[in-house]
């Protein structure tokens, strides 16, 4: 059955998170990609012309899934807390999905052969990051809280969340470093957006 690329590309893309963690991504065939969503190699081929092509998807449909634009703005008169809850909860959906998981698990062993994907992974993240901090950092400027240690740091935002994917990346899902460690990142978003 002929799928829309708007159906077919998400399958592809589920059937290599598959195949990348299961073979590693050096051993990983386009076969293998092909034959666990059905197709045809012809057929992958003509939505993808490389496992690097894919392996970009990947990561730009993992960093691509939250939307900064609707954060709750201090200089509108939401208070800190709101802020602060709705930054962990971006965060936490952005970067402890399993599929982010998964690419950063593949991505370690990895990253002596196939120096091109951690490059991107890099630059993308960068973006990422960079967004987030800009975010963040106009929220404080427009609320005139511009002399403070998070509109220097602005980075601190995501260390928190950094700690527990990099845990979890090593430990296991369901492995906290700390099972307060959510309302922690909440709290400290808080005495530094105050």
């Amino acid at each position: 059955m002929r799928l829309a690329p708007a159906q077919r590309v998400p399958q592809i893309l589920d059937a290599a998170l598959q195949e990348f963690p299961r073979r590693g991504f050096t051993a990983a065939r386009m076969d293998d990609i092909a034959q666990r969503c059905g197709l045809s190699k012809g057929g992958l081929y003509a939505h993808f012309d490389s496992k690097d092509a894919i392996f970009k998807a990947l990561l730009d449909r993992s960093l691509n899934r939250t939307d900064w634009a609707q954060m709750p703005q201090l200089a509108a008169g939401a208070d800190t807390r709101a802020v602060a809850e709705w930054t962990v909860d971006r965060l936490h959906a952005a970067l402890l999905a399993p599929e982010v998981i998964t690419l950063v698990r593949l991505l370690i062993p990895e990253r002596e052969r196939v120096p091109l994907r951690v490059d991107e992974w890099k630059k993308l993240t960068q973006q990422h990051t960079q967004q987030v901090m800009a975010v963040i950092h106009h929220n404080l400027e427009a609320s005139g809280r511009k002399d403070t240690v998070l509109a220097r740091h602005p980075w601190l935002v995501l260390s928190p969340i950094v700690h527990v994917l990099l845990w979890h990346t090593v430990f296991g899902e369901g492995a906290e470093p700390d099972p307060h460690y959510r309302q922690a990142h909440i709290d400290m978003l808080c005495e530094l957006l105050a």
